[in-house]
């Protein structure tokens, strides 16, 4: 038996007491979940070199310009990022991957990288959705899938298209989306149609299987046929009413921070006219360097409800604001402190 004092025998090299000791009569998976969304927001501090960055502006220009007329560009930004990290470019992922695997880490930690080694496409029909397990079908091999989801978040549409992971937390066929995955709704069946076919015919290439979304539609008013599209299957939760409003440069990244904080605030019917300026100062003058917008906007509202510039009427606990926003609780602490601390000055 492991003495509380003894070295872990997960090899973490910390005291059994303060490593999986502190878990071992509960559940040990906020913990998983914790370290790996450590790894994953270390991967392009450590992996990216100068030629990698001006591949990647060169390559958001490029898509920018071609599939503008189907997705907005915070979207595409992720897809050509994600696409470039894992599927065209993916030793860059998976050195990055193994480096991590040689590290004394938790065997369910090793478990989960291990099997994200290997990213891929996947057009899947939502068969259901259970609280926060969604159970897809993978179009081409009709393989049934389980993925974890927001209660909180109900499908504009019936199916997904995107990059993949297998994840053992869900059993032998759990799923992890990544952020550039397309809800894309069971009326649009031509491009479900069109992107089965290129998948059955091994088409890997990224920026083909993407311009499906513009050879889907209508060559009639072509322009605002594709804009009817990107409404419906970008996301799960679209801004209803008012939109962000930014007079000054910012990036993709930062716009999309605060257009989430606004459709956090549009859905509890909170007004946020005088925080919203003050993010975007703080975007502004503050580098940012998280994978997600996701976790920068839940520490956003976090930090906006403790300095009371977010009124009262939304969500008032830290982990169900990580939970809408699909992020883990620890994650977003960083954020909450730092523009709680720039909102305080």
């Amino acid at each position: 038996m492991v003495g509380r004092n003894d070295p872990c025998p997960c090899g973490s090299g910390k005291k059994y007491k303060k490593c999986c000791g502190k878990n071992a009569v509960g559940d040990i998976t906020t913990l998983v979940s914790e370290n790996i969304d450590r790894i994953v927001e270390g991967f392009v501090k450590e992996s990216f070199n100068t030629a990698d960055y001006h591949a990647l502006e060169k390559r958001n220009h490029q898509w920018q310009q071609a599939l503008n007329p189907a997705f907005a560009d915070s979207l595409i930004d992720t897809i050509a990022m994600e696409t470039y990290i894992y599927i065209d470019r993916p030793n860059l992922w998976r050195n990055y991957l193994n480096k991590q695997l040689a590290q004394p880490i938790r065997p369910q930690v090793k478990n989960i990288l291990a099997a994200w080694l290997t990213p891929v496409f996947l057009l899947a029909k939502v068969e259901s959705q259970d609280g926060d397990l969604i159970t897809l079908i993978d179009d081409v091999t009709k393989k049934r899938y389980l993925m974890t989801g927001s209660p909180s978040k109900k499908f504009s549409g019936n199916w997904l298209f995107g990059i993949f992971m297998p994840d053992t937390r869900k059993g032998e066929n759990g799923l992890t989306a990544t952020s550039s995955v397309i809800f894309i709704p069971n009326d649009k069946i031509g491009i479900t149609q069109a992107l089965r076919s290129k998948l059955e015919s091994n088409i890997t290439d990224s920026f083909e299987l993407y311009k499906t979304f513009l050879e889907a539609v209508a060559p009639i008013n072509h322009v605002e046929a594709a804009a009817t599209v990107v409404k419906e299957v970008q996301a799960a939760k679209p801004v209803e009413e008012k939109q962000v409003v930014t007079e000054s440069e910012l990036s993709p990244f930062q716009t999309e921070i605060l257009t989430l904080v606004q459709q956090y605030a549009n859905e509890y019917n909170l007004s946020v006219d005088a925080f919203i300026p003050l993010l975007q100062q703080y975007l502004e003058q503050n580098e940012v360097k998280a994978k997600k917008a996701n976790t920068v906007a839940a520490g956003a509202v976090l930090a906006g409800q403790a300095a009371t510039t977010i009124p009262e009427g939304g969500l008032s606990k830290v982990k169900d604001v990580a939970a809408y926003y699909d992020v883990s609780a620890s994650s977003v602490s960083k954020y909450r402190s730092q523009i709680g601390e720039f909102l305080a000055q």
